[in-house]
């Protein structure tokens, strides 16, 4: 009998022609073109790094320059003048940074739309309008003649480089196609604007209190929502002597309260705005500031502590700013040596000197202040003119000026910056017009100290220099190599004739400008405190009867009051006793909460499972935020639920235009103090409405962790760590080279160890007054910006689990550590590279 194959159903024939070899061909050679491209531009990269040994010829210095770096390509560089030490500082770090740099000048003249085209026009409008470029021109001028030599030698250090490698610039350059231009002495003032605008927002503030103060409508309630006092307040200033202006006490605000009506008599026709404009054009404005990564709230610690404390029997001083988490870190690490200076520390690219750091006698760090130094003037123009303002009884011309913002890929934007007497008119207000008026705007307000600050030998010298700092305003805490400490608020702080600059006020007439700065003498300070610790976390650092208004938003007190529990507890610290405080994960407000909803559950016991798993958690959780902690989850969640159910009556579900760093003050105030006022509607008690709060945030949780499944209740799932590089979100592969990340976190806004929103510890250091070769610092990831250098993350894993590396200072310690060795040498003709070694 006959077998046939069985019968195969086929699939539809396709369309496709079968792949000829021609076509198979030239597949080949566009995969062999892609490999073979992919192979240029990772040599061309590798060709990018900088030499670290051997010797450069340049002109521009005197004298021979040696280069040291350590294992983790810190420079600790050594010459024989000043003007030399600077050149080579430029240089060193425009070989590690130049494209960082470069962003940053272009951040603050509004040309990164140049680079990157219409998606940061935003950017650019709000840097042009601000006009920080024009200041920072003015602020050379400004400056002292040993200022200006300072940043010349730094530029002319940089633009070697630059000189030097045009065909070896960083990947960036390649990728972007296009070339930096020279180095310019008001760049590095840029580079310090940037900074001031980061850490000073108090004009976003004032948008949104005046929001929240209309719907509010009752003066009682306001005060409740952003409370200036805390019981866990550790003020650490000393009342100053003899004041020379009577201020009003800081936090008091019914006394000082600013009227919305006009305090001038306007003109009967012609006004195109008031103050009585309500909402009406703020909600635009608003908007934008929430999108704006400047609107991310930062913080820092920073702590000393006397002899009588320490194993050692001298001080140890700590500092961790906390400040936004990318590629590459913000600081860059740098020791430097020439006749007068010897100085150890955190340089920002860009700034000569050493901003945070140690020299022979003195240490120091810094946290931000976060004074109100930023005023908004509703200014009223003429409709009938539009180039003029309503001032002290006339119209007067506003000050006007073009700029045009080159657009890639399109058209130029050409805008048009109005400014009064009190500054800038901000765009996208709507129908309103306001003036802002800030500190780092004014003359004379880019002062360079921070040589004289890196050559302090004592408390006099170190405050004397502090003496031209106008800001932003830093906490700055100190101790020597003779067993002082101390505390020092620097920094501008204007003097208002009325009003506390927490909302708009009028611009027409005299009522409300600034009368002069606090005087330096009766800024915050301290100095050899009795019970020899004075700490700093951006909470009130003044006591109630200060004679200065300083700020109505200091920062929320729980990090600082942990660091005193901590630091009070122990004894004989060391440097790694810090290093431990400073990794510390235990927020004290969610243990407050943590209690409440214990309280809570006994009364009201909860009948849903998840609930219930919610409460069994809490009551066995340790007080650790861990990554893995269930409990932080559930208290994280409800503190944002419980805040808005109290506020969402009043305020809108919407509330995103809210935001206050003692928003959990607040809350706390609200519920020990059974402030019934806002007990939400429907509620009969604040347990019920803690309850349903509860309830509410653990209905989240699957979503948030993806799975509904108690083991995955894990806080760091929702607060994952990632550095992203600028460029890092322009195709994948460039991500995966360029990023760092993602890691899971540990830690809340209110822990020692902060992490929230992609802000975190820029840096550690400890420095030990008693033995400065055992001090440590280290960065988020590397010395390098280019991702196959050594340096380009190699810190990243003692940065994530709480280790360092020796801050190395002495002669013998650098030597004996020194891993690469660079000289540069004067040049007699063109500059010449030669006994080069890339690394």
């Amino acid at each position: 009998m006959a077998t046939h194959p069985p019968k195969v159903s086929q699939a539809p024939r396709s369309t496709r022609r079968p792949l000829r070899p021609v076509g198979l061909s030239v597949s080949i050679a566009f995969v062999m073109l892609l490999a073979a491209a992919g192979l240029w531009i990772c040599w061309r990269v590798h060709d990018c790094l900088p030499r670290l040994d051997g010797t450069l010829r340049l002109q521009g210095i005197q004298s021979k320059i040696e280069v040291l770096r350590d294992a983790h390509g810190v420079p600790h560089i050594r010459a024989s003048s000043l003007a030399d030490l600077m050149f080579a500082q430029g240089y060193v770090t425009a070989q590690d940074r130049l494209w960082q740099m470069d962003l940053s000048r272009r951040i603050a003249q509004g040309r990164l739309s140049e680079l990157f085209g219409p998606r940061t026009l935003h950017s650019d409008n709000e840097n042009r309008t601000l006009g920080m470029k024009q200041a920072a021109e003015r602020g050379v001028k400004d400056l002292d003649s040993e200022e200006q030599n300072l940043l010349r030698d730094y530029a002319q250090g940089v633009n070697a480089f630059i000189s030097t490698h045009q065909d070896r610039l960083p990947v960036e350059f390649l990728l972007l196609r296009y070339h930096p231009e020279p180095w310019r002495e008001s760049d590095s003032l840029e580079v310090a604007l940037n900074m001031a605008r980061l850490l000073n927002t108090s004009w976003q503030d004032e948008l949104m209190r005046e929001r929240v103060r209309r719907k509010l409508g009752n003066p009682q309630l306001e005060s409740d929502l952003f409370p200036a006092h805390s019981p866990l307040d550790h003020p650490v200033a000393q009342l100053p002597s003899g004041s020379s202006v009577p201020a009003k006490p800081a936090g008091d605000q019914s006394s000082i309260a600013v009227s919305l009506q006009p305090q001038f008599p306007l003109p009967t026709g012609g006004v195109t705005t008031s103050l009585e404009g309500g909402l009406d054009g703020l909600d635009p404005m608003l908007q934008a500031l929430e999108s704006s990564s400047s609107y991310t709230g930062v913080g820092s610690n920073n702590w000393v502590v006397s002899g009588t404390h320490t194993r050692s029997g001298k001080p140890l001083l700590a500092n961790d700013p906390h400040l936004p988490l990318g590629v590459p870190s913000i600081w860059y690490m740098v020791h430097l040596q020439a006749p007068g200076v010897d100085v150890s520390g955190a340089s920002l690219p860009g700034l000569p000197m050493v901003i945070i750091g140690h020299n022979r006698h003195v240490a120091w760090g810094v946290t931000n202040t976060d004074p109100d130094v930023q005023d908004l003037y509703e200014e009223s123009f003429n409709s009938e003119n539009p180039h003029q303002y309503f001032s002290d009884g006339k119209w007067v011309e506003d000050n006007e000026r073009t700029e045009r913002i080159k657009v890639r890929g399109k058209l130029d934007e050409v805008m048009v910056v109005k400014s009064t007497r009190h500054g800038p008119i901000l765009r996208d207000t709507g129908s309103r017009h306001f003036a802002l008026a800030w500190t780092a705007l004014l003359p004379h307000a880019l002062h360079f100290p921070f040589l004289k600050i890196d050559q302090a030998r004592n408390w006099k010298e170190f405050t004397d220099a502090l003496r031209d700092f106008a800001g932003p305003m830093q906490n700055f805490v100190y101790a020597d190599t003779e067993g002082n400490i101390g505390f020092y608020a620097a920094g501008w702080v204007p003097i208002r004739k009325r009003g506390d600059g927490s909302v708009p006020v009028p611009g027409s007439s005299d009522n409300y400008e600034w009368l002069g700065m606090v005087p330096f003498q009766d800024l915050p300070h301290a100095y050899n405190p009795k019970d020899g610790v004075l700490a700093t976390a951006n909470g009130r650092v003044v006591p109630d009867d200060y004679p200065y208004f300083i700020t109505s938003t200091w920062g929320a007190p729980y990090r600082t009051a942990r660091i005193y529990q901590l630091l009070e507890a122990g004894t004989s610290f060391t440097v790694w006793d810090m290093l431990m405080i400073q990794m510390d994960i235990h927020p004290l407000d969610d243990e407050w909460l943590r209690e409440r909803l214990i309280a809570a559950a006994k009364e009201s016991l909860p009948r849903e499972p998840d609930v219930r798993f919610a409460i069994e958690k809490l009551r066995a959780w340790n007080g650790e935020a861990t990554f893995d902690s269930a409990a932080t989850l559930v208290c994280e969640l409800t503190k944002t639920t419980l805040l808005h159910r109290i506020l969402a009556p009043r305020l809108g579900n919407n509330l995103s235009g809210y935001r206050c760093p003692m928003s959990t003050v607040f809350l706390q105030n609200v519920i020990d103090n059974n402030l019934d006022r806002w007990l939400p509607p429907g509620d009969s008690n604040f347990n019920q409405t803690l309850m349903k709060s509860l309830e509410e945030a653990v209905g989240q949780i699957p979503k948030l962790v993806g799975a509904n499944d108690h083991n995955a209740w894990r806080w760091g799932v929702t607060i994952p760590l990632t550095f992203r590089h600028p460029l890092g979100g322009a195709l994948r592969p460039l991500g995966w080279i360029l990023n760092v990340g993602p890691f899971p976190e540990s830690g809340t806004a209110n822990t020692i160890k902060r992490a929230a929103g992609g802000v975190g510890p820029s840096m550690r250091m400890v420095v030990d007054l008693g033995e400065i070769d055992s001090s440590v610092q280290n960065i988020t990831l590397g010395e390098s910006a280019q991702p196959f250098s050594p340096y380009y993350k190699d810190q990243f894993e003692a940065w994530y689990h709480g280790q360092s590396f020796p801050m190395l200072f002495s002669d013998e310690a650098v030597q004996k550590a020194a891993v690469h060795r660079l000289a540069l040498e004067p040049a007699t003709a063109n500059p010449v590279e030669m006994h080069e070694t890339r690394h």
